[in-house]
């Protein structure tokens, strides 16, 4: 191979090497926000559920709706 070939070839070497680069930078700042967004979601449903059991708690035993009914 001469000096003309193997520096085209390490010119589209480097040149692929930045687009994966930038293509793992992209997809690491969506995994970032992901998990970031996991995280906030995960907060809000453990809210949701500690209101559900405060809001079961005021609710008077005899109204229970998930018992079933007599005829069963």
């Amino acid at each position: 191979m001469n000096t003309d070939e193997l520096t085209s070839r390490l010119n589209n070497l480097e040149m692929l090497f930045s687009e994966q680069e930038y293509t793992v930078e992209s997809l690491n700042k969506v995994v970032i926000r992901q998990a970031h967004e996991l995280e906030q979601l995960t907060i809000k449903t453990e809210l949701l559920k500690h209101q559900i059991r405060e809001f079961k708690k005021q609710l008077p035993e005899d109204n229970i709706s998930d018992e079933r009914p007599p005829h069963y």
